[in-house]
């Protein structure tokens, strides 16, 4: 009977997430993880085992200044809280009367719409896929004139032909012996003239 039990709850689990949906709710920009710990507390109290997961998507960003490599969380949908729910006309009550929430989008009409598990699997996929992928934000554009400071081309002065933030790489171009000579090369070796 003890193996029976664990596979008894795994299928009320599996049976209680199908009924519940991803719903966008639409909260004031900056008060997002105040919603969320509403949505995660006071709201799944109410309504136990029809609040589930709860998110938040983010990126991280890397900035460079001053030499120094500065990373942040960045939210990727500001002023939006993603949670799964099985709906009723109370908890949409509860969750518009929320102070900080603006409602559920588009505009707050009706009885809101969840979101397609096509979209949800895109939109957690960005966050999910944050760990592998890093946005680099260089302070130089396409154009200008940079110094490399250090690597094989030390001292080298060019013109900085593409930015590839995801990578975190500059190509740049070079005149050598009178050639242009196209060199990719990472972001922290690029300083502005």
């Amino acid at each position: 009977m003890a193996i029976r039990e664990p596979e008894a709850v795994e299928s009320t689990t599996e049976a209680a997430d199908e009924n519940l949906k991803w719903y966008v709710v639409h909260s004031y920009s900056g008060y997002e993880l105040r919603v969320r710990k509403f949505l995660e507390g006071p709201l799944k109290r109410k309504f136990p085992g029809r609040v589930g997961k709860v998110s938040i998507p983010t990126e991280e960003i890397t900035n460079r200044r001053n030499g120094k490599d500065t990373t942040r969380e960045k939210k990727l949908y500001p002023g939006y809280v993603f949670v799964q729910l099985e709906l009723d006309d109370e908890m949409i009550l509860d969750i518009r009367g929320m102070v900080n929430v603006s409602g559920f989008p588009p505009m707050n009409k009706g009885r809101p719409v969840p979101l397609s598990d096509a979209d949800m699997k895109r939109i957690l996929g960005q966050a999910d896929g944050s760990d592998e992928k890093k946005v680099v934000r260089i302070s130089f554009k396409v154009g200008q004139t940079v110094r490399v400071v250090e690597g094989p081309f030390r001292n080298f002065t060019g013109v900085v032909e593409s930015i590839n933030p995801e990578r975190g790489k500059v190509r740049v171009i070079f005149t050598i012996f009178g050639r242009k000579a196209p060199v990719e090369i990472d972001h922290s070796q690029v300083r502005l003239v």
